[in-house]
């Protein structure tokens, strides 16, 4: 490995390779920039050189990606000192999302393969899934706000697959928010990943139809979460605690959902978390018969049209970790300026801190802003908007 002086990096430089520290203690992943606090932890340490195996990443600046790159765009990262809790919430995120990113994509894989193997009756070895499981929620435990990127994530391929993989995310980060154990997350990680398995029963002219169902098709609809329970007891025999969420994931907590018509706690508790983590992440992607809806949206239909539907304690809880305005959602403030909303304030959910992507003018910054509204009261949130549109130059 090549040395590199400590004195010759700079905020934003990326490396092809990761850069360690030593041979065995790593100081940051390939693809992630350096931050003014990178820089002042190696000072504090005394540390004057750093190792890799690779090269500086030089960033094609031109303007016309900044929708798909923001981060890459950051000339400065200094803030206020009474800004840092938050710069380090945004530091974090920064460094960890292509670990993100990369586990989003392997828990997309995984799914299609398994759900595709499930459809044909393909014989599958279970143990990845459960790998993966593992993998997904030990990465839960470990950070936090994770909303932000899962939002930020642009996901190709099938909506099913998008769906289940969010959906297990969210759930993760309810469970944690509930203080599971890992041994209980590894087993709400599991039960998600193959909650859906069902619905590959159905045929795709009933699942994809973009027009309104017939009475005959959307009772083979309601069938999935029978099959799905079916498919895992018998076929695959996985124990009962991990099938049933494909089962009771559309049971209502007021007794009208289905296939049981059980209510409340007669309702698994994963089941009642992945029925949560499964509508918000429903509502925000979209469908073969519907467009998505912003976050914001999604959030105030869970707390108010839909509020038979679910346990409202665990909703509360989802509420004060991803706030009424979900981290990783595009808002517009009071003076016209654009921001993701990258923290939310438990005690204030209508005043979350902002990481400010446009200013007044409509024009992306280079510099890292951030605006706690708890404190910048005479700011607020004027109205939602979509990321996508907001973070393209078209």
């Amino acid at each position: 490995m090549k040395k590199l002086n400590v004195s010759e990096l700079k905020p934003g430089m990326r490396f092809t390779k990761p850069v360690y520290l030593d041979k065995e203690n790593l100081f940051i992943t390939s693809n992630t920039p350096i931050t003014d606090s990178d820089l002042e932890r190696l000072k504090r340490f005394g540390i004057t050189e750093v190792l890799t195996h690779g090269d500086i990443l030089v960033i094609d600046v031109d303007p016309e990606r900044l929708e798909t790159q923001l981060e890459d765009f950051i000339i400065s990262t200094i803030v206020d000192e009474d800004l840092l809790p938050l710069k380090g919430i945004y530091d974090n995120l920064n460094r960890i999302k292509v670990q993100f990113s990369n586990l989003y994509k392997n828990t997309f894989a995984l799914v299609q393969d398994v759900y595709r193997k499930v459809a044909d009756d393909k014989v599958f070895d279970f143990g990845p899934v459960r790998e993966q499981g593992e993998t997904l929620a030990d990465f839960v435990r470990t950070h936090n706000n994770l909303s932000y990127l899962i939002l930020g994530m642009n996901n190709p391929g099938y909506y099913l697959y998008n769906q289940i993989t969010t959906s297990t995310f969210y759930a993760l980060i309810i469970g944690k928010l509930l203080d599971f154990s890992r041994p209980k997350m590894v087993d709400l990680a599991i039960s998600c990943l193959v909650a859906d398995v069902g619905m590959t029963k159905v045929p795709a002219t009933i699942s994809e139809k973009t027009d309104q169902l017939t009475d005959e098709e959307y009772k083979s609809i309601l069938k999935h979460t029978i099959i799905g329970y079916q498919v895992l007891t018998q076929r695959i025999k996985i124990k009962n605690s991990l099938a049933v969420v494909a089962l009771q994931h559309h049971e209502r907590f007021d007794g009208k959902g289905y296939p049981q018509k059980i209510a409340a706690t007669a309702i698994e508790e994963n089941a009642r978390i992945y029925a949560i983590a499964d509508n918000f992440s429903a509502l925000i992607t979209n469908r073969p018969h519907r467009q998505r809806v912003l976050p914001h949206e999604a959030i105030k239909s869970m707390i108010s049209m839909d509020v038979g539907k679910f346990d409202l304690k665990i909703v509360r809880t989802f509420l004060n970790q991803v706030s009424l305005y979900p981290v990783g959602s595009c808002v517009e403030l009071s003076d016209k300026r654009v921001g993701i909303v990258l923290a939310a304030n438990a005690d204030k959910p209508l005043r979350p801190s902002i990481r400010i992507i446009k200013d007044e003018y409509g024009t992306f910054v280079r510099n890292l802003i951030l605006v706690d509204l708890v404190k910048e009261n005479h700011l607020f949130i004027v109205k939602a908007l979509d990321l996508q549109e907001a973070t393209s130059n078209s």
